[in-house]
């Protein structure tokens, strides 16, 4: 990696963290609220600015004012962030993604100046158009570090690789690695990540809250907002003192939120998710409302919502969306968020980050 960037924190304050706000500039906002963000605080936002969301280029014009407004506001690039290289570097590929994708900054670029793709467009007029109405923002994005490094912090967008010198990280390995709490690094500090919904890392009850781990110095925070039918948008909050630092969260979401009208205690054996990349299952034993089903990759079972089970043409089985296969317990009174309440007798929700199955009377 070359784009290093050094940053001394003080010794006490807050330290906020957000990843992958996808062009969700209402929830980024929201979420900043949340936080109670202030000049008093330090804001690191983790890469993926842009895509998938639906106002890239409002997070990316309100993230740049931030920074202008405001010196500890850092960014550092995702992988999304750096598609606008492809631009610059003339890459016909880009308008085949650009044709394919619903949602991305550039499409919002040309849409923003009128601008029409056609069977005859080039990518070096669509580089000429939009330098001419973005070259600053095009220059911002593409000057984000890779990585910043403090005292007791690596912050970086997908991962490290485990080498005795971190700073050799392959910058593409940095941008993109999957799955990097499964892996390991030498870095000797807190690594700090977004990139893979953490809600795949999942066991007993699917949660798309921040994970850390202290033994392999890994955080991840990466909420899967946008990406995951339970997806929020996290903040992973360093406190920071002389004694130690000290970690906690706060999210935001676009769920609806109920109120719980009556007790339910979960089953205990209802744990687990089916998340990426585990999508295969054979179904064992069917009931009213979920069939038990066998994992083949983990060869877990697993109790699957029976509306979420696709047979495929050739006979395999597989699910719709990723899902919980948990049930999760509430109290009247509680507040909980919706995610389906179409299936038959059960509603899924999520309480505190984590989703599960409740009976749809719960819900009123």
């Amino acid at each position: 990696m070359d784009k290093i960037r050094e940053l001394a924190l003080p010794i006490s304050g807050r330290v906020i963290v957000i990843s992958d706000i996808h062009g969700e500039i209402r929830l980024f906002k929201e979420l900043l609220k949340k936080v109670e963000f202030s000049s008093d605080d330090y804001l690191i936002i983790n890469g993926d600015l842009c895509e998938k969301g639906g106002n890239s280029k409002e997070v990316v014009r309100y993230v740049m004012e931030l920074t202008a407004a405001n010196p500890k506001v850092h960014v550092i690039e995702g992988n999304c962030d750096a598609l606008v290289e492809h631009l610059l570097n003339e890459n016909p590929k880009l308008l085949d993604y650009l044709a394919a994708r619903g949602n991305t900054l550039i499409g919002e670029w040309l849409e923003e100046i009128g601008y029409q793709l056609n069977e005859h467009s080039t990518i070096q007029e669509v580089k000429e158009v939009l330098l001419r109405h973005y070259r600053k923002e095009l220059e911002w994005l593409t000057n984000l570090p890779t990585a910043i490094e403090t005292d007791r912090y690596i912050f970086v967008h997908a991962g490290l690789e485990d080498r005795e010198d971190w700073k050799e990280t392959d910058r593409s390995k940095a941008l993109t690695m999957p799955s990097f709490l499964e892996k390991s690094h030498r870095a000797g500090k807190f690594v700090v990540v977004g990139h893979w919904p953490v809600v795949n890392y999942s066991t007993d009850i699917p949660s798309d809250n921040p994970i850390i781990n202290e033994a392999k110095k890994i955080i991840a925070i990466d909420g899967g907002n946008v990406i995951k039918p339970t997806g929020q948008l996290n903040a992973f909050i360093i406190e920071r003192s002389a004694e130690g630092d000290s970690f906690s969260h706060l999210y935001v979401d676009k769920l609806l939120a109920r109120a719980v009208t009556k007790n339910f205690v979960a089953e205990e054996a209802m744990k687990g998710s089916i998340n990426y990349p585990f999508y295969t299952i054979v179904p064992v034993e069917k009931a009213d409302f979920f069939t038990l089903c066998r994992q083949p990759e983990t060869d877990k079972l697993l109790h699957v919502k029976n509306e979420y089970i696709i047979q495929n043409e050739n006979g395999d089985f597989t699910i719709k969306a990723d899902v919980s296969c948990a049930q999760i317990s509430v109290s009247k009174g509680e507040i909980v968020s919706v995610i389906d309440e179409g299936c038959a007798g059960y509603a899924l929700i999520k309480k505190g980050g984590k989703a599960g199955w409740i009976p749809t009377e719960c819900l009123g």
